[in-house]
């Protein structure tokens, strides 16, 4: 990992509650910047950054958000300069409509996935250090990402979302379809305040309280990225030889 890594966290939420999430699971001696995007914040140079994030957000990637220009500039930027990047729910979808174009995302035609969800790991994303074959993270999105950016390898797949989570590493880029970031407590915490939604979608909340994850998501997959994305100048590590 660069020894003082400097990241810039894009927080899409509607509410400012995705980047203090995101902001727990960095490294110790990490400096970050946390941007409300959805509330008009101004978005810094990202060549100041060794890392940039994407949230995730209860707005469809369906739709056009007024700030899509500028997101999209960002990650343009980044990709040309070689900056990392990795992005979760509408920021996993958002880098595939900015590369590929609306036709790599819609809605789900299985509705809603929400609770603690298995997910597949397959390829790449069986080396990641921590997770298991059958990993059980958070899961709420409706909608879904289906075709990404040449050269980049799906890691993490499910029956309801064929596409739970890919690597890019020409672009260096890092997308998750779940949420790593919710721990168990603030997991339950937020299906039980959007309770009504859920049981709307027949999900049934008191059963999701019941259950929890199977792994670490936030400590395994942060780390990951921090660990084995770098900045353009560094050599990128083979995937068999990615560490903790």
């Amino acid at each position: 990992m660069i020894q003082h890594p400097d990241v810039l966290i894009l927080d899409y939420s509607v509410d400012r509650s995705e980047g203090p999430l995101f902001r727990r699971w960095l490294p110790d001696g990490c400096r970050s910047t946390t941007v409300c995007v959805y509330f008009g914040e101004n978005i810094p140079d990202v060549g100041a950054f060794t890392h940039v994030m994407h949230t995730g957000s209860s707005l469809s990637i369906c739709s056009d958000a007024e700030f899509y220009s500028e997101a999209e500039g960002v990650i343009l930027s980044c990709v040309e300069t070689g900056i990392p990047q990795m992005g979760v729910c509408y920021g996993h979808q958002l880098f595939c409509r900015v590369l590929v174009g609306p036709s790599s995302i819609r809605k789900c035609p299985d509705g809603l996935e929400a609770g603690w969800r298995n997910v597949e790991m397959v390829g790449s994303g069986l080396n990641i250090p921590g997770v298991k074959p059958i990993s059980r993270i958070l899961q709420t999105h409706f909608d879904e990402v289906v075709a990404l950016p040449t050269g980049a390898e799906i890691i993490a797949t499910s029956r309801h979302t064929e596409i739970q989570g890919f690597i890019d590493r020409a672009r260096r880029i890092f997308g998750l379809q779940f949420h790593p970031e919710f721990g168990r407590k603030d997991g339950n915490d937020l299906f039980l305040k959007e309770r009504r939604v859920l049981e709307e979608n027949r999900i049934d909340v008191d059963a999701i309280q019941a259950d929890g994850p199977n792994i670490d998501a936030g400590r395994i997959f942060f780390t990951y990225f921090m660990n084995n994305f770098l900045k353009s100048g560094e050599d990128l590590p083979h995937a068999s030889t990615f560490e903790d």
